[in-house]
Formats: structure tokens, C-alpha cells, sequence
């Protein structure tokens, strides 16, 4: 999990820990305060794990963009969601057809993409992605890598 998210998990245990605490203080109020305890507990270890997640995987992970193996793939799908990043950066449900190995493989992504290079995407479209070496079904798109237009 990135920093920001163990800091933010990490508060809310504290926050936690002090609702408990003031629980054994304060018996007239032990029920409410225990329940937000066990809300902010619950918070730091399942739902700001999910969140992280879900944000490195629209925005692409920044660890197999730095050190997964660079190929190509092919774009077979590319479906414009409803959502947004920042307002600004659409997000797209891409499918890829990735060559790695001498061979291709299907994966399919969400990732962000800037609004003047979705423009230029079509199917059929060969993108530089990353691949991590460990596990081949995480694939980040790498806009750095130039784009080759299909014909």
C-alpha cells in the first residue's frame, strides 16, 4: 500500500484506539463510542486498502510502470467509462492484446488516459505498456512510449 494510504489507515487506528479509550471513561456513551471505533477500525484495514487499489489501478501502478518489462500491446477495446480523475483525465476500460514471449495475450485494464491522446486512440492501436514480471495479468499503459496509429 502506498505511504499516504498506511498514514491514513494508521490514523484512523489511532482514532480508534481513542474512542475505545474514552469508551471505559465515559459508560453512559460506552455503546457509541465503541460502534465508532469499530468504524474507524474497520475503515483502516479494509476500506483505505480498497481506495489505494482502486486509484493505482485507474491511474497505473507506479512500481510496474518503473520496473516491468517493456513490450507492446495492441488496443482490442476501448470503452470510455463515466468516470473521471481529477476532473479532468477520463477513465477507459481498455482491452489489450499484449505480446510478450514471442506470443500475445488478452488482458483487459482501466486506466486514465489524457483527453488529446484518447482523441488519437482507436482499435487496432499499438501502446507501449508494462508489464510486471511476476504477474503478466498487471499491465500499465505507458503514455511515455510513443503511439503507433493503426492503419
Amino acid at each position: 500500500m502506498r505511504l499516504w494510504g498506511r498514514v491514513v489507515s494508521g490514523s484512523l487506528l489511532v482514532i480508534g484506539a481513542v474512542f475505545a479509550t474514552a469508551s471505559a471513561a465515559a459508560p453512559e456513551a460506552r455503546a457509541a463510542l465503541l460502534a465508532a471505533a469499530a468504524i474507524s477500525v474497520g475503515v483502516a484495514l479494509m476500506g483505505v486498502p480498497w481506495i489505494v487499489r482502486l486509484f493505482m489501478s485507474i491511474t497505473g501502478d507506479e512500481g510496474v510502470l518503473e520496473n516491468g518489462l517493456q513490450r507492446y500491446a495492441t488496443i482490442t477495446k476501448l470503452q470510455p467509462t463515466a468516470w473521471r480523475y481529477n476532473r479532468y483525465y477520463p477513465v477507459v476500460r481498455f482491452g489489450l492484446s499484449v505480446e510478450l514471449s514471442g506470443s500475445a495475450y488478452p488482458v483487459e485494464i482501466r486506466q486514465t488516459v489524457a483527453p488529446d491522446v484518447l482523441e488519437r486512440l482507436a482499435l487496432g492501436t499499438v501502446v507501449g505498456v508494462r508489464v510486471d514480471p511476476s504477474e503478466r495479468s498487471r499491465v500499465v499503459i505507458d503514455w511515455r512510449q510513443p503511439i503507433k496509429e493503426s492503419a
